[in-house]
């Protein structure tokens, strides 16, 4: 008898540590799930904020800039915000 409750014991700690595990683990994916939130969240606005300051330097050296270098300037900023559209 004293066997037999000893073995149930056995099991249900065996079981118990399979359950902390789990819910250690689910734990951790819902962290990581808002940590990558986060973290995009994050990468959006600064893109966004290297964005506007790409375009202001464009219009700023469009205005202060002429001829052929003013040009290239302008475009290779330009560019440079559509990689950041794209990222």
């Amino acid at each position: 008898m004293l066997e037999a409750i000893e073995k149930l014991l056995k099991e249900y700690k065996k079981n118990l540590q399979k359950m902390s595990a789990q819910a250690t683990a689910m734990a951790l994916v819902q962290k990581k799930g808002s940590l990558v939130k986060k973290t995009k969240k994050s990468g959006e606005t600064e893109s966004e904020s290297a964005k506007n300051s790409i375009t202001s330097a464009t219009s700023g050296l469009g205005e202060t800039v002429k001829g052929q270098f003013g040009k290239k300037v302008t475009q290779v900023l330009d560019e440079q915000g559509k990689m950041l559209d794209k990222f």
